[in-house]
């Protein structure tokens, strides 16, 4: 629906358009490229790329808009990949079917309408291959037409869709494909992760970055005649303009504030600013605008409606009217909503009390997992996770987060899977022993393990090495390391704790090992086998001390998966280090264990 708040009117800009408009002409020739878009909240990026996309669709390009969520990053990887796909894949149909074909069980890692991923062990080279046929889906849509991928606020991007990004960026070629993002620049604090990767990527040749000013007086003045049909007097000018800063929101907001054309009746904070057109909805109104919320960046009308408790009319009307004053916005499709601008609801969220968040939390989890289908089948894990986190209950939290993490890995997003991991270890303690035993067992049954008996329970120590694992495949070396040592310390130091990571020992271990129970045995030697491929990557030590400790762990024990991994494990040593007969039967040996033990 319209607002009078909103220039009808699209003001400035010129340069950056052109800058838009050169880039997609070259697109249109062929040569790939890509833009990003920064500037402050509110500043009108926004706004900037509507226009854009607008022309671009009139010139016959076809646009896949995706946008990164504000909360729950870590519990959605790919997201906003994920939305661009399936807006495709509404728009071509039949055709991008055809692109992917043969290809489904990978690519469903991006986008799960396309059936069941496929379930093979999840490592680095499996990771680049979803990278490479990504790039070859789009790369084919791009053949014969020009293709606009948007990628929204790019400052609250998951990891995974950063490294992705960073492939694309450097794979394309030869197609009529443009990428455009916008991040905000004031949230680019020094150690903030894309802060670093922007700079890389002004190096590229194809990568062009923008950041876009605030309005001069005279785009403020344009700006405020749109909205009230006439030109501002230089009083109410001046004093939009000083508070605004030239801030094309929140001039939106000064505007709709002023009553019989004179500025005034708001405080002077920033907060109140952006709540002030929040508070003036009916009371009825701003308690579906607070739900919303706290539900998320983008909520689905059926999840409101259940958690409301309203009646679909009712709730309608009430969304007609906080839409009608500018407040949330229809999703494409019509089917969720979200805030006009994502400043204000931060503000709104921000002004609910400890105890509303918790206990709104707890309803959107309690409305999810009585109905699943609530939300789309590849977010519904990380959502719940993200639910019951701010519900701060520890004991539904803690079985969410292992699950969203198991979806995590499958989607080989490792850096998402080692963050979930490590907000399961905050609650840990605080979540009881038996429910941490169904939750770690849930783990399993969802293949999270690196290697698994089907026979033990879970423990913290099957927590420990799943994280170890995920922060060593995220590149998160040092944190992979440090988990590793307390494992370790554990295994070590404490009596021995049955076994559930590794298949359990049948027998007994030498009398000279018998510090440490068959399956705990195994566990320090996975460790040490961990331990081994960090100090070398961290260049620390060239892994023999790691290697042998493993050996005299795994010594006298019955064939296993890890006996296995430590003689592969060997085996690279020697053909690094003494090169020869040795290395060679040594890597005949651990083939054949391998074959032997399924490994």
């Amino acid at each position: 629906m319209p607002s009078s708040h909103i220039s009808p009117v699209f003001v400035g800009r010129g340069v950056e358009l052109t800058a838009l408009g050169e880039a997609l002409s070259r697109a249109d020739a062929g040569e790939p490229g890509a833009l990003f878009v920064g500037g402050e909240a509110g500043v009108g990026k926004t706004r900037l790329i509507q226009e854009f996309l607008g022309r671009a669709t009139a010139n016959g390009a076809v646009v896949a808009l995706g946008g990164c969520v504000e909360t729950g990053a870590d519990a959605l990887p790919y997201h906003p990949v994920s939305t661009a796909l399936r807006s495709l894949r509404r728009r071509l149909g039949a055709e991008l079917d055809a692109a992917v074909a043969g290809q489904e069980g990978e690519l469903a890692r991006l986008l799960p309408e396309l059936g069941e991923m496929d379930r093979g062990q999840p490592e680095t080279d499996s990771r680049a291959r979803l990278f490479e046929l990504t790039v070859r889906l789009l790369e084919r849509l791009a053949a014969h037409r020009t293709l606009v991928l948007v990628l929204e606020d790019l400052h609250w991007a998951d990891r995974s869709t950063r490294e992705l990004l960073n492939y694309l960026l450097r794979a394309l070629t030869d197609s009529r494909l443009l990428i455009v993002t916008t991040y905000r620049s004031d949230d680019l604090h020094r150690r903030h992760p894309l802060r670093p990767a922007l700079a890389e990527y002004e190096r590229l040749r194809t990568v062009t970055r923008i950041e876009l000013p605030a309005f001069d007086r005279s785009e403020v003045r344009l700006q405020l005649a749109a909205i009230h049909g006439e030109e501002p007097t230089e009083q109410v000018l001046g004093r939009v303009f000083d508070r605004s800063e030239g801030n094309a929101f929140f001039v939106e907001e000064l505007a709709s504030s002023i009553p019989g054309g004179s500025p005034g009746g708001i405080s002077d904070s920033l907060r109140d600013l952006l709540l002030v057109r929040a508070e003036a909805l009916p009371h009825d109104v701003q308690r579906v605008v607070r739900i919303a919320a706290q539900g998320g960046s983008e909520v689905e009308f059926r999840l409101l409606a259940t958690v409301t408790g309203l009646a679909d009319d009712e709730l309608i009307e009430t969304l007609r009217t906080a839409v009608g004053a500018a407040v949330l916005q229809p999703s494409d499709e019509g089917e969720s909503f979200r805030f006009r601008h994502a400043l204000m609801r931060e503000a709104v969220a921000g002004d609910l009390l400890p105890g509303e968040r918790s206990r709104l939390s707890r309803r959107y989890a309690e409305a999810l997992e009585n109905d699943p289908a609530l939300v789309r089948s590849g977010e519904r894990a990380g959502r719940l996770a993200g639910y019951w986190f701010d519900a701060r209950d520890p004991a539904r939290a803690l079985p969410a987060m292992i699950a969203a993490a198991a979806v995590a890995r499958g989607r080989h997003a490792f850096a998402e899977q080692h963050q979930l991991l490590e907000r399961a270890l905050e609650l840990w303690d605080d979540t009881p022993e038996e429910l941490r035993h169904q939750a770690m067992r849930q783990g399993v049954d969802d293949g999270l393990w690196p290697v698994i008996s089907p026979n033990a329970p879970g423990d913290f120590v099957d927590l420990l090495a799943a994280i170890t694992l995920a922060a060593r495949l995220a590149g998160e070396r040092e944190r992979a390391l440090a988990i590793s040592k307390r494992a370790l310390r554990q295994l070590e130091g404490d009596p021995p704790i049955s076994a559930s990571l590794f298949p359990r020992a049948v027998g007994s271990a030498r009398a000279e090992d018998a510090a440490l129970g068959g399956g705990d045995a195994l566990r320090a030697a996975w460790f040490w086998i961990e331990r081994c491929q960090l100090m070398r990557d961290l260049c620390r030590s060239d892994g023999w001390d790691e290697i042998s400790r493993a050996q005299k762990l795994v010594k006298g024990l019955p064939p296993s998966v890890v006996h296995a991994h430590v003689l592969t494990h060997l085996a690279h040593w020697y053909i690094n280090h003494q090169p020869g007969p040795l290395a060679i039967e040594t890597a005949q040996q651990a083939v054949e264990l391998c074959r032997m033990t399924g490994a």
